[in-house]
């Protein structure tokens, strides 16, 4: 068994974080705890990069965990491919008990990788209903429900 007691927060670096906020909060239907620019040396030595500046914005993810959004100042920020095939990429994927509903709800601001909601016919999701989207900046979101009384477990989670 691991040592760490749970999951604090996932990060995503972001292009415009006024950009970002607007989407995650549409999304999450909620508002920033934090937002604060970042420039001290603990920061620099912390993350790795001399100077650095950056800003940042917390929101709510479900069960306590907390999404950080950040926009690098300096060093200045490029972009890479997000297509979720390349290695590197990652993605979050967030629960619902009414997939349908998001659904129509999402597509009205995001780019939503399917025309329906598709539903997994094997493996440990077999009968979940499942869907992709990106966030402005493509980081890759996606949404599923389990089947009415099953709960997905695969290993000892």
């Amino acid at each position: 068994m691991a040592r760490f007691s749970r999951l604090d927060h996932v990060g995503f670096s972001v292009s415009n974080l006024d950009n970002s906020i607007d989407f995650y909060s549409k999304l999450l239907e909620g508002e920033v705890l934090l937002r604060r620019f970042y420039n001290e040396k603990y920061v620099a030595d912390m993350v790795g990069y001399e100077g650095v500046e950056m800003e940042c914005a917390f929101l709510h993810l479900p069960n306590g965990v907390i999404l950080e959004l950040i926009q690098y100042m300096k060093p200045y920020t490029g972009t890479v491919d997000m297509n979720t095939y390349n290695v590197g990429n990652a993605h979050i994927c967030l629960t619902t008990d009414s997939i349908e509903e998001d659904f129509n709800r999402i597509k009205e601001f995001a780019h939503v990788k399917s025309d329906f909601v598709p539903e997994s016919t094997d493996g440990p999701y077999k009968g979940s209903k499942t869907f992709y989207f990106t966030d402005p900046d493509g980081i890759s979101i996606e949404l599923v429900q389990y089947p009415p009384g099953v709960e997905i477990k695969i290993g000892n989670n």
